[in-house]
């Protein structure tokens, strides 16, 4: 059971490596290279998403991404503005707690070694906890990297009204 949940974690972390090395694009193939299973983030074009999904299926017409709590969500091609890989917020700042907690720990000046100790068996959990519960409210808000950007908007119009600093002239102006 314990070589199936290693096996499996090696391949979740390969897939997780592969779906990282690739380049940004607008190019919908690129979702469709890759895997099922993969945590991203999708933002329409006209209407708001919240939150990272789990990658389910990609088409060609359209994304299917499953939310924890609300379900499969199917997107088409057409209303996708851009997707992005997720980050694992409360995975690093669970890292980031808990060594700075063994960093603490360790550097304590009081009570030798047995404190030393006590202070990093307290410390590391503890800490890593907090930058965990940071990096988990941080997380809907963080995108990864780019990988499909679908850059069909139209262009800005041209103003061509007053600058800053010209005189507009009114009705009762005279020339």
């Amino acid at each position: 059971m314990k070589t199936l949940r290693m096996v499996s974690g090696c391949l979740l972390l390969v897939a997780a490596l592969a779906a990282s090395l690739v380049a940004q694009s607008s190019d919908w193939q690129t979702l469709q290279e890759i895997p099922a299973g993969t945590k991203i983030k999708v933002k329409l074009k006209h209407r708001a998403t919240f939150g990272h999904c789990t990658l389910e299926e990609v088409t060609d017409n359209h994304l299917t991404c499953y939310f924890i709590g609300l379900g499969p969500r199917r997107y088409a091609r057409d209303e996708v503005r851009a997707v992005f890989l997720g980050r694992r917020s409360a995975r690093t700042g669970f890292a980031i707690g808990a060594g700075a907690g063994a960093i603490l720990g360790a550097t304590r000046g009081c009570c030798g070694a047995s404190g030393r100790l006590f202070a990093m068996t307290i410390l590391v959990p503890v800490l890593g906890g907090i930058g965990g519960g940071i990096g988990a409210i941080a997380d809907p808000f963080i995108d990864g990297k780019t990988i499909y950007r679908n850059d069909t908007r139209p262009p800005k119009p041209d103003r061509k009204g007053p600058h800053a600093g010209q005189i507009v002239a009114s009705w009762g102006a005279r020339p």
